[in-house]
């Protein structure tokens, strides 16, 4: 048998441009927004912790730098929140799933379905509060290799869960 490489004309590659991204629950942007908060009211603490521990009296202008560099880091994260959560979502097709994240930094992260190892539904006190869960997607690539997609209602998180596993055996 001879060993050929022809060449692949770009033009003809499919484009993710062109997929239907699904949007994720609304109720996933309140986690975030919780999330970040409870992150900068930690860090708003730090100052009486150090205080309290090793009575270091900080000065009142250090602390009016301190806490105005972290509510304006607040502020930017909660815009930055609201404008990327557009930008979020998944889509499925016949051979993958790609889910897409990101306002400053985009990222498209595309996973085959023969690639699938098995998939977790996960969910926070505050998610399942909210009435949203999250799935985990494990692969054969090892760690950090899988793929969260969040967001997701119960609902669609195990009939995503059902679709991939029906699917992944297939490959096998």
């Amino acid at each position: 048998m001879l060993f050929e490489n022809n060449t692949i004309d770009i033009k003809q590659l499919p484009t993710q441009e062109k997929l239907v991204f699904e949007p994720l629950k609304p109720a996933y942007k309140t986690i975030l927004f919780v999330n970040w908060t409870v992150f900068f009211i930690i860090i708003s603490l730090l100052p009486f912790t150090i205080d309290a521990l090793f009575e270091i009296h900080l000065l009142s202008w250090w602390l009016i730098i301190f806490y105005v560099i972290i509510l304006s880091s607040y502020i930017c994260m909660l815009i930055i929140t609201q404008m990327g959560f557009p930008l979020k979502g998944y889509a499925l097709r016949e051979h993958d799933i790609v889910y897409k994240t990101g306002l400053i930094y985009r990222k498209n992260t595309t996973v085959p379905f023969n690639r699938i190892q098995h998939i977790e539904i996960r969910q926070s006190m505050i998610a399942r509060i909210l009435g949203i869960s999250k799935i985990k997607i494990f692969t054969a690539g090892g760690q950090g290799s899988g793929l969260f997609v969040h967001g997701l209602s119960p609902e669609t998180a195990q009939e995503l869960k059902d679709f991939l596993s029906k699917t992944t055996n297939q490959y096998e």
